[in-house]
């Protein structure tokens, strides 16, 4: 047993962690804000930079914290919550949302670059079974996924990513930055924007894998904290280069290309490496897929396990969930991208702010275990996740006209609302005076 990771461990851990978090999306959404941000790229980034690396950032040292996995510290606040909340975020991480937005964002632009237009499902089906046969070998064994992305996966994509952001930077395909292409506060546009990649809940989530690598390499069980918290910095730290790189790239395109996300990229890469570019691209798109589809799949298997473990031992184990989440992702990425990015994103979202104040709990609550203290935060998350769940009914109104008049005006009269940060004041204004009505009782 050793303390300390060698240089080579972290440097491999460090960047399987930044490829599972890179994904499809982390490498898709900050060319299309690059492009939207247009001369306001800079301002742009720092919003990226606190919702898109920061925040996940303090979802690793919440692991550390709290000394637990994303079940357990939620568990400390309350036991029916966590396991309740818990369990919806992973089941979107995993095989309602995330992973099957993985595979299918990674078929449409195959068919993009091919220009294969069929009316056969067969290819896609194909295409799909082959994607998560590969995802079950990388996850069967769990102590060795984070090793097998970063010695595999992460080289990928780190060549392509360089050579794009490169080839970028030194031949632009535009000489100068359009105007924003949105009205609001360049820095609020971006935190908001950065929500898209979902990227704390996936910290929160995927450090049970990266904890598993770490003692799978040896390391004695009081130094894997501190041996998270390197890997979380040289993960994050390459994903911010990453996130800067790409949307510098997207802003470099002026606005001539009318189009987005995967489209978007692609016809960027072609312009800029022509046809040869355009395979580059797919291959990297498909291992950022990957990346990320193992990661949730075994970081949920195992949340999953953990959550079961104490039923049927047989049936609840990890092998079983890894198999049970490939199988169902694999269905629900048949569906149209557009469809699920649409229908099953704002989900996800809704789970977002009470993973950010549990987050911000175990960051900075300097005593998380005091009795008044788990009290509050236990309301505080409550109370974000009930407030998200409203905007949630709004914009399930909003999207699918269902006319529901009255959610609509309570949510809009709460502040910050129009920033779709109504859950922060609440959450701030519940915490503190839960904590004076609970303290005060103790003290009598």
């Amino acid at each position: 047993m050793k303390k300390d990771l060698s240089i080579r461990e972290l440097l491999i851990m460090g960047g399987a962690l930044f490829s599972m978090h890179f994904g499809a999306a982390c490498m898709l959404f900050p060319v299309q804000w690059g492009k939207d941000a247009g001369n306001a790229v800079w301002l742009v980034f720092i919003g990226v930079l606190l919702s898109g690396v920061i925040l996940p950032y303090f979802g690793y040292l919440a692991l550390v914290k709290g000394n637990g996995t994303f079940l357990s510290i939620t568990r400390k606040l309350s036991y029916g919550f966590g396991t309740w909340f818990a369990a919806v975020t992973i089941f979107v991480i995993g095989p309602l949302y995330m992973v099957p937005r993985m595979s299918a964002a990674a078929w449409a632009a195959i068919e993009q670059i091919t220009g294969l237009r069929t009316e056969s499902y067969l290819p896609a089906i194909l295409f799909a079974v082959v994607f998560y046969l590969v995802t079950y070998w990388f996850v069967i064994n769990p102590g060795k996924v984070i090793d097998k992305i970063g010695n595999l996966l992460f080289p990928v994509l780190i060549v392509v990513v360089t050579a794009v952001i490169i080839k970028s930077i030194v031949c632009p395909i535009a000489t100068e930055w359009a105007e924003p292409s949105f009205s609001q506060n360049p820095v609020v546009y971006g935190f908001l924007e950065g929500y898209a990649t979902a990227d704390l809940q996936c910290a929160l989530i995927f450090g049970i894998i990266v904890v598993q690598g770490i003692r799978s390499a040896g390391i004695e069980e009081r130094y894997i904290n501190k041996n998270l918290v390197k890997i979380g910095i040289i993960g994050l730290g390459l994903l911010m280069i990453t996130i800067l790189g790409h949307m510098i790239a997207g802003a470099n395109t002026g606005g001539t290309i009318d189009l987005t996300l995967s489209a978007l990229y692609t016809q960027m890469v072609l312009e800029l490496w022509g046809n040869a570019g355009g395979i580059l691209f797919n291959i990297a798109l498909i291992a950022a897929a990957l990346t990320t589809a193992v990661g949730a799949v075994s970081s949920t298997s195992e949340i999953w396990k953990e959550i079961l473990q104490d039923k049927n031992e047989k049936v609840f184990n990890y092998r079983n969930f890894c198999i049970a989440s490939c199988v169902l992702s694999c269905l629900i990425s048949f569906a149209d991208l557009d469809t699920i990015v649409k229908v099953v994103g704002p989900v996800l979202d809704a789970c977002y702010p009470a993973a950010i104040v549990i987050a911000l709990y175990y960051c900075f609550c300097r005593r998380p275990d005091d009795p008044a203290h788990l009290k509050a935060g236990k309301w505080a998350a409550v109370t974000a996740f009930a407030v998200s769940i409203l905007q949630l009914a709004v914009r399930y109104s909003d999207m699918f006209s269902l006319g529901w008049i009255i959610p609509e005006k309570v949510y809009y009269a709460l502040p910050l609302s129009e920033y779709s940060l109504a859950w922060f004041p609440l959450s701030l204004v519940v915490f503190i005076i839960v904590d004076f009505i609970y303290r005060s009782r103790l003290q009598k």
